[in-house]
């Protein structure tokens, strides 16, 4: 993959993400979309049924409501799956040693250490965080939009060290996918995400050792 055609899966990624629209069903109806997912699956080494979760068949309004439904079910409602796609939530509160809070080492709170960097990156940009992300700069969305804004930009190094630092946590996102029943659309974006990212710091570390 070009940095330009890693530059558009990462938007596309976040897309998959975000609440859903008439727009992405859209989307995901394209052909050349599914061809294009297609070939990057088999050249990561991943099983190409992934995209059958990404048909709207056999109603598209009926796909879209389904998806609606879970999204929330996964994502929103407490009571529900009550999956994050926040990285503070999957990291101690903080690694300050010198911290004196009691919760300073627990986890699945917001806010923490990986925010406050993300935070002090988009600053650096000039970047802003929109409101309803203010209390979770460091959200998978933000993370992957910010990725694809590497790939634009950024060197090599610079990708592969954000990557390393802000997406560790996806194999345990898709931990907690993989225990509810997520309708497959969710399920498999994130697998999808993930097949990238390992295949991104596998390439990385054999040109390191190349």
């Amino acid at each position: 993959m070009t940095n330009g055609e890693k530059e558009r899966f990462c938007a596309f990624a976040a897309a998959l993400l975000t609440p859903p629209d008439a727009t992405l069903v859209d989307d995901l109806q394209q052909d050349e979309l599914h061809a294009r997912l297609d070939a990057y699956i088999q050249a990561w080494g991943g099983d190409v049924r992934l995209l059958s979760a990404f048909s709207g068949e056999p109603s598209s309004d009926g796909f879209l409501s389904a998806l609606q439904r879970e999204y929330i079910r996964l994502f929103v409602e407490r009571e529900g799956a009550n999956i994050s796609l926040v990285e503070s939530t999957y990291k101690p509160w903080t690694n300050d040693r010198e911290c004196g809070m009691v919760f300073a080492a627990s986890k699945g709170l917001l806010m923490g250490d990986c925010a406050v960097h993300m935070l002090d990156i988009y600053r650096q940009l000039s970047l802003e965080v929109p409101e309803e992300f203010r209390s979770m700069p460091d959200h998978l969305v933000l993370e992957l939009e910010f990725l694809a804004l590497l790939y634009q930009s950024a060197s090599n190094q610079q990708t592969e060290r954000f990557i390393e630092d802000h997406l560790d946590w996806i194999p345990e996102l898709k931990e907690e996918i993989d225990k509810t029943s997520a309708h497959p659309f969710y399920r498999n974006s994130i697998e999808l995400i993930h097949l990238f990212l390992q295949n991104e710091l596998n390439n990385g570390k054999v040109k390191a050792h190349g």
